[in-house]
């Protein structure tokens, strides 16, 4: 049987967890080849470890977008969400005429359409993705839903290695609206989490708050959920300030004041601008409460320093 040929634009923490789930989940039956594209892998310092990444997987890397597009029948789209219609633009002009374009980028609605746009007039075939669970911790199989008149085929095309994939109908942006909407809540109670215990640690009253939240609402295990919580925003707070002020997007293309989203979008910021992803991949991830505050003085403290330094 000939090989599905899929192309990875994008290698980052998410385009190497989805190939790693894909490559494994290949048959004799259902062979696969993938391909990918980084902007950074020209670069010496950026692009070496995403190469010994690709060869570790078995993921062939390409020296171009127009090179990736001859080399992939279906090309998942995986970049961060400020380079989600640069990048669409970047591959347009060499899409294959029938190519299956999947955006799984977290942005707008609006973007959607507008990628979807681009990569039609290029002669491609768009289906846009909402991402709607964390893809390291699920690979390739993270739940998705779908929306673009050939939903259907792609899901059909990717159902024999085992995606979660769900069509919610034909219109480019039905998908993407449902997750932004979803966001609202899941990022801002990560945004309203870190400012509680940020300020509960400070105050010297944390146990009491923890207590008073496990009494309300016992069903959850709170110190062990608010530790999980805290840690992921230590590393992924940069990349859900971005997906927030989408979100804020989103809203405002539903006619509705983004108070909350925009709120979030600041909130996570602040994390990421104090430095907590490095911190993170420097020394640990903060598995509770306590050392995520250790890691948010750290990096106020550095940032003071770097003041007083100017």
């Amino acid at each position: 049987m000939a090989k599905l040929r899929v192309g990875i634009l994008g290698f980052g923490e998410a385009g190497q967890s989805v190939a790693t789930g894909l490559k494994k989940s290949a048959t004799a039956e259902h062979p696969i080849e993938i391909s990918t594209w980084d902007i950074l892998l020209p670069s010496n310092e950026k692009g070496a470890p995403l190469k010994a990444a690709a060869d570790k997987i078995g993921v062939r890397t390409v020296g171009s977008a127009a090179e990736l597009a001859q080399a992939s029948d279906i090309i998942l789209s995986l970049v961060t969400t400020e380079e989600s219609l640069v990048a669409a633009r970047q591959m347009a002009p060499h899409i294959v005429k029938g190519t299956l374009f999947l955006d799984c980028n977290s942005t707008s609605p609006g973007m959607k359409r507008d990628v979807a746009k681009t990569i039609t007039a290029g002669g491609g075939r768009s289906v846009e993705a909402a991402v709607m669970d964390l893809v390291p911790r699920s690979q390739h199989k993270v739940p998705m839903l779908l929306a673009g008149k050939d939903a259907e085929e792609l899901i059909g095309k990717l159902a024999p290695y085992g995606v979660d994939m769900k069509s919610v109908g034909d219109d480019i942006g039905a998908a993407s609206t449902i997750k932004m909407c979803r966001s609202v809540f899941m990022k801002g109670l990560d945004a309203i989490l870190m400012e509680c215990m940020v300020a509960a640690e400070t105050a010297g009253v944390t146990d009491r708050i923890v207590s008073s939240l496990q009494v309300t609402i016992p069903e959850i295990n709170w110190p062990v959920f608010i530790g999980k919580k805290l840690g992921g925003a230590a590393q992924h707070s940069g990349r859900r300030a971005g997906e927030m002020r989408e979100v804020a997007t989103t809203l405002r293309e539903l006619g509705l004041d983004p108070t909350m989203a925009e709120a979030t979008s600041r909130r996570l910021q602040w994390c990421a601008d104090l430095g907590m992803k490095e911190r993170a991949a420097a020394t640990r991830v903060p598995g509770s409460i306590t050392e995520f505050v250790d890691d948010v003085r750290a990096g106020l403290a550095a940032q003071s320093s770097a003041k007083a330094a100017e």
